[in-house]
């Protein structure tokens, strides 16, 4: 009985402490002060004799994952593989709890609060607006199911629709035939294709952009593209001096920003705020820029480098991964392609010129006028959408 007494004595003791370190806690709370060891990303610290959470190099790079999910919308995977590449490793799990941790945009929850939530007094990683975009992305991503978004035997799912209904294809696996296929969502459509055979087609497809000319014709492509990209950039000189003394005017707006915060002139607050400003304004800057730049040798290297890259096209795309042949499907047909099951057609409404260009070039030089039969499309259909100046062609051997 004694023994028994002195142990609710005990345990007496632990609930008062209990009680006085709980309460403790939420007041510390409810002032904006984490209690415990911060998120990754954060460190503690007591330089200046007060304890403060700031923004470590962890806390860098995730910021950095947080802005490509929100402006490029790729995938936790990618987001790891580049994290582990800069040397932070870290779970699929881990991921998707820091995109869902308000903390880095300096709110904080806590099971003591109960629901309520309170604004931190640590430095805030990224802004709230950042915060609500990104989780925004998570919560359309359906729950309950296994759900593998990068398949590289399916990468033309989302990009063609269903050409009955106009909704994109999805992909699946026949588990019993081990074969994948694209289907339309539309139960009235019914519209599903082998994805082998319908990921051959459109490599086939891609041969009728492939540069397969000799060496001097080449050069002449490169010259006429220039040319064509000349021509209509000759009445922008002026635009273009506006626009690159805007670029240094934001430039320099950036590099004062920045000293000001190394000097501790801005909260870090204002900083994030200016610069997300400063770094939008200056990426549609540079984006113009490159419109209108008729730099010849800049413009020659460009031109070279995309050619270079067009004569081995289906194979870039056969051999790439997932990313890459999205990444090429956009590139050469902006508004994706419809498939048409009852007729068994593949069509597009819109096709990059400078890859539409190279078509018609090689259909000139080898007299070809049969277009390109494997999207519908006569050679009188795209001849004109490519018109414009235009360089003598050699006569001979043709």
């Amino acid at each position: 009985m004694q023994q028994k007494l002195l142990f609710l004595f005990g345990e007496f003791d632990n609930q008062l402490r209990k009680q006085k370190c709980s309460a403790g806690i939420k007041e510390m709370l409810l002032r904006g002060d984490w209690p415990t060891n911060p998120p990754l990303g954060f460190e503690i610290d007591r330089s200046k004799n007060k304890r403060q959470i700031v923004i470590n190099g962890k806390g860098r790079l995730i910021r950095q994952a947080f802005e490509w999910k929100a402006y490029e919308n790729v995938s936790n995977e990618v987001i790891r593989d580049r994290l582990a590449a800069k040397g932070l490793k870290l779970i699929h799990q881990r991921i998707s709890e820091i995109f869902r941790n308000p903390f880095y945009c300096g709110l904080m929850v806590h099971n003591m609060l109960e629901g309520q939530v309170v604004v931190g007094n640590h430095e805030k990683l990224i802004s709230r607006e950042l915060f609500l975009k990104v989780n925004g992305m998570l919560d359309k991503i359906p729950h309950g199911f296994s759900l593998n978004e990068e398949n590289v035997h399916i990468p033309l799912k989302r990009f063609m629709v269903c050409a009955e209904c106009g909704k994109p294809l999805s992909g699946y696996l026949a588990r019993k035939k081990n074969i994948h296929y694209y289907k339309c969502k539309t139960k009235a459509c019914c519209n599903n294709k082998n994805a082998d055979s319908l990921n051959s087609r459109f490599a086939d497809i891609l041969d009728f952009f492939k540069i397969d000319i000799a060496k001097e014709y080449i050069e002449l492509l490169v010259e006429q593209v220039a040319a064509t990209f000349n021509q209509l950039t000759q009445n922008k000189q002026a635009d273009l001096l506006e626009l690159e003394n805007s670029h240094r005017e934001v430039k320099k707006k950036v590099e004062r920003l920045e000293e000001r915060y190394i000097e501790e002139d801005i909260s870090q607050e204002l900083y994030t705020k200016y610069h997300e400003k400063y770094s939008d304004e200056k990426r549609e800057i540079e984006r113009n820029l490159l419109i209108l730049s008729n730099k010849s040798s800049n413009l020659l290297k460009c031109v070279r480098l995309a050619i270079e890259y067009a004569t081995q096209l289906p194979l870039n795309w056969l051999s790439g991964d997932y990313h890459t042949k999205q990444q090429l499907q956009a590139l050469l047909f902006p508004s994706g392609m419809s498939y048409d099951k009852k007729n068994d057609k593949v069509r597009t409404s819109e096709i990059n010129l400078v890859f539409l260009y190279i078509a018609h070039f090689q259909q000139l030089i080898s007299k070809k006028k049969r277009g390109i039969p494997e999207l519908s499309l006569d050679y009188a259909s795209f001849a004109d959408s490519v018109a414009g100046s235009r360089i003598e062609l050699p006569t001979s051997g043709l």
